[in-house]
């Protein structure tokens, strides 16, 4: 009987991606220009500002337009003009008026987006999302793209922001279709300021609701981009351990440091002035040198086989060591290596001292 060979999903055994993305990932990912951003309330900020411009200086851009044309009609009628100048001098007028009117209104525009994409994404300028990418090339990854949950999102977005628009401007072309066509017998810059206040607030409108839908496309586009970086536990582990390193080798480098640390302490024992004992279990070796300290420093201790190997050094250097089991504990305890004793042991070491003195015959070594 031959049986059936069983597929396994290797996907089925991955750890989902549940946990928050560190700040780590999302410093990458804003290098990378993976930020949340939205083209439609970047787009409706720069109208909105465009249309305000415009309200601002509407009265400077028609005075111009106004001289301008006052300007070229008289051009055309000067009979001392012909040649290249009937066409460069009201060419070079009308260009000065060109910059001059739209000067304002697009830098109102530029700071406002400028300011938008800065909210939104602050300010980081990174070359990467410039770098060429092959995967971008990639015709499968184009059709998956194409045909993703997103890609289908960003086309209900524009299929319900067409279907808005359409309704807005058939409701204001049905609202005001006669008071436009009543327009038609005013005078002429009566007539023209009707039918562009109501076209300004039409647009502005109009704005206003992409304004809206940009909100809510922002807020979309925070929650993808929030999902899109999620991380696994494992790949959390995997970063903590590329940040602060692996355990394993931590721990080898803690233990070389300590290593380090008491081969130096051991240097230290010869130039004791007196080793104080448990006597088997402790041992504190001091020097004292009132020139360098106002008290007695510890420049070894340790328990076991360290003071063992603390003895055996003061005595192949002749350091007096002094059996003095309650002064090595209280040593031992409260002293680390390198500090200098406390007050409280000032009297007991300092018998000790002068015991060790005495048996020099009342001169220290060296």
């Amino acid at each position: 009987m031959e049986v059936a060979p069983i597929r396994l999903d290797l996907q089925f055994f991955a750890e989902e991606k549940t946990e928050p993305a560190t700040p780590r990932k999302r410093r990458k990912a804003r290098e990378e220009g993976q930020v949340t951003k939205s083209q439609d309330l970047t787009a409706a900020v720069v109208i909105a500002s465009g249309l305000l411009g415009v309200l601002v200086f509407g009265g400077f851009f028609f005075r111009r337009l106004q001289l301008l044309f006052a300007q070229v009609m008289g051009y055309l009628k000067d009979p001392s003009m012909g040649g290249e100048e009937w066409l460069l001098l009201p060419f070079s007028r009308a260009l000065g008026s060109y910059l001059l009117i739209w000067f304002p209104l697009g830098l109102a525009c530029a700071l406002a987006a400028l300011g938008l994409m800065a909210y939104q994404v602050g300010l980081m300028i990174t070359p990467k999302p410039l770098v060429p990418n092959l995967n971008r090339m990639n015709p499968v990854s184009g059709m998956k793209k194409m045909f993703s949950g997103r890609s289908f999102v960003e086309m209900l977005k524009g299929v319900l922001k067409a279907l808005i628009l359409l309704l807005m401007l058939y409701g204001a072309l049905r609202k005001d279709l006669l008071t436009l066509l009543g327009a038609i017998g005013q005078p002429f810059g009566e007539g023209l300021g009707l039918v562009m206040w109501r076209v300004w607030v039409l647009c502005m409108k109009m704005t206003l609701m992409l304004m809206v839908l940009g909100l809510f496309d922002y807020a979309y586009q925070r929650w993808e981009f929030e999902r899109s970086i999620r991380m696994s536990k494992q790949e959390i582990k995997e970063e903590y351990k590329q940040m602060e390193g692996d355990p394993l080798v931590k721990r080898r480098i803690r233990q070389r440091q300590r290593e380090l640390a008491r081969r130096r302490m051991m240097s230290d024992v010869p130039k004791a002035d007196v080793v104080i004992t448990n006597p088997t279990h402790v041992a504190v070796a001091l020097s004292y040198d009132r020139k360098v300290a106002e008290a007695p420093v510890v420049l070894a201790k340790g328990k076991g086989l360290i003071a063992q190997r603390i003895r055996e050094i003061a005595r192949e250097n002749r350091v007096p060591v002094v059996q003095n089991p309650p002064l090595a504990r209280a040593i031992y305890a409260q002293v680390e290596v390198g500090e200098e004793i406390p007050e409280s042991l000032y009297k007991a070491v300092a018998e000790v001292l002068a015991f060790v003195y005495r048996l020099r015959g009342g001169a220290r070594r060296g």
